[in-house]
């Protein structure tokens, strides 16, 4: 989750600030037991990792100096969301046509407990040397531009959304073949 606050005015602290304390806790745990992020200097924002997905956290932010933290604020809620679909894209294949191959594969749904699918990643790579090539789809297919010489390469294609990205399927696709 990102968070983000207004910063305490310098007037109403006494001593210096060092930064900010990021407490968080799922609903139903007391304050007490809250886990705790902390950042440095006058940022006033923060990404917090590691969170269980599909699930109701209470959050606050204290400012803090040399003395130790200063009173909260009022708690907000968040709920994260669920985590991206599990299964990876099946059944690809692929077909050449000129300086192009299309890819094509099978949709994934999202079930009931996992976020919606917006679209799909493709990293492609030419060969084991070269740097891989992202390419973003929003439907189960996608043509991309080859060279003339062009023998082989490495896909990997994997479902995105809001709850990030899924399992990636892996294909090695070769000029004179098609699954």
């Amino acid at each position: 989750m990102d968070v983000s606050w207004e910063p305490v005015e310098q007037g109403e602290m006494t001593g210096v600030l060092l930064g900010y304390e990021i407490r968080y806790w799922k609903d139903g745990d007391k304050e007490e037991a809250a886990d705790r992020v902390r950042t440095a200097g006058l940022v006033t924002s923060a990404h917090v990792t590691g969170l269980n997905p599909n699930t109701d956290y209470h959050v606050s932010v204290r400012a803090y100096n040399r003395a130790g933290t200063g009173p909260p604020s009022p708690a907000t809620n968040v709920t994260t969301t669920r985590p991206p679909p599990k299964r990876p894209p099946g059944n690809i294949s692929w077909t050449f046509s000129g300086s192009t191959v299309s890819i094509k594969w099978d949709p994934v749904v999202a079930k009931a407990d996992e976020s919606a699918v917006t679209g799909y990643k493709m990293l492609y790579r030419q060969d084991s040397h070269s740097a891989p090539t992202l390419y973003l789809a929003s439907k189960s297919q996608i043509d991309i531009p080859i060279p003339e010489d062009f023998t082989h390469a490495f896909v990997q294609i994997r479902v995105t959304g809001p709850g990030g990205d899924g399992t990636p399927a892996e294909v090695h696709i070769l000029r004179n073949s098609g699954t």
